[in-house]
């Protein structure tokens, strides 16, 4: 059955903030039908060459709009992959560059040099390498036999829910990617050592999340973008270690809410990074009256590609002082996932 598209428009004034992360113009998501297609479900992106082009607002504005995925993915064919994925979580393939190569320490909570996430967390294998998830994401990968969902929180640290997801997540026995705001890395440094330390997967996410800088008349700045990246690395570093290297990066509004991003994708796969969307939405950041206001619609709101069947799922929330919600909701929507039978990666 043919991919059916499902666009959502939302158009609502915001000030350009940290804490505004949510998809902005309008957004696409495509069903897991993929599954008897080979492709995965994803906020869809203008770089993806095996999907159609996102229709986008053409009202210019210093900051854009946010809008929330779609609610339900399109009706697809229950039918599963002919194939399953060729990548094994935790190894180095093809599509990304191998970590250096030394002997473990006697303490494997350390960064291992190279990557973005701990010894410990690449023994366990629950590491994926990003350039898979992009492809499963994106449509470019048969999706895995398995069911992973890879929970990820934008725009920390933070001194507040930071540590209340983080102890959610060790109550859980599971681990998320952080991405991180290179400015608000000084509010709360220890929250970068605890991620690595517990096992989780730390990337960047820009130095200002400042739309109107990164995305100028809602084009990207190839420069500037490199530019943050850049800066947010070498932060990470100073608390992380010279030798901390990610090979993700998600858009500020992600991928898909933009046009122009081909240079910045591209200087940003020189440096070995590859961006990352999401396929499901907490929806901690839609439009302030069709947030979440319980535990309850938060987790229904994350799980809804459950429902539809989906084998990979990628769960966007996020990581600020006032998302008490979200942070709260961690344990509710592991709980969730477990149920339904997905085992929990994070992303290189």
């Amino acid at each position: 059955m043919p991919l059916q598209r499902v666009a959502l428009a939302t158009v609502a004034a915001v000030a350009v903030a940290l804490t505004a992360c949510a998809p902005a113009g309008l957004t696409t998501v495509a069903g897991d039908a993929a599954q008897g297609s080979g492709s995965s479900p994803v906020a869809s992106s203008t770089a993806s060459p095996s999907m159609p082009a996102t229709t986008r607002s053409t009202t210019p504005t210093s900051a854009p709009p946010t809008s929330p995925l779609p609610t339900s993915a399109s009706p697809h064919s229950p039918a599963g992959p002919t194939q399953p994925a060729t990548a094994t979580p935790g190894t180095p393939t093809a599509d990304a560059p191998s970590a250096k190569v030394t002997d473990p320490p006697a303490d494997l909570t350390l960064l291992r040099p190279g990557t973005n996430h701990s010894w410990a967390a690449d023994k366990a294998g629950y590491v994926y390498p990003a350039s898979t998830v992009n492809a499963w994401l994106t449509g470019r990968k048969r999706r895995p036999d398995k069911k992973i969902v890879f929970l990820t929180f934008d725009d920390g640290p933070n001194p507040q829910t930071s540590h209340v997801i983080l102890d959610a997540l060790k109550k859980g026995g599971v681990h998320a990617t952080f991405f991180v705001v290179g400015s608000q890395i000084g509010s709360a440094p220890d929250v970068l050592s605890r991620q690595i330390a517990e096992g989780h997967s730390v990337s960047p996410h820009s130095w200002s999340h400042d739309y109107s800088l990164l995305y100028p008349g809602r084009r990207g700045n190839t420069e500037t973008i490199t530019q943050e990246c850049d800066r947010t690395v070498a932060r990470i570093r100073e608390v992380l270690g010279e030798d901390y290297t990610p090979q993700s990066w998600r858009y500020p509004g992600g991928h898909m809410s933009w046009t122009g991003l081909k240079g910045a994708d591209r200087a940003l796969a020189q440096r070995g990074i590859t961006w990352i969307d999401w396929n499901s939405d907490t929806r901690d950041s839609a439009p302030t009256s069709e947030r979440p206001k319980t535990v309850k619609q938060t987790v229904k709101n994350a799980t809804i590609q459950v429902r539809e069947g989906y084998h990979v799922i990628v769960v966007l929330g996020h990581d600020t002082h006032e998302k008490k919600l979200t942070s709260e909701s961690v344990g509710a929507m592991i709980t969730a996932f477990k149920r339904a039978g997905y085992s929990f990666g994070t992303i290189s």
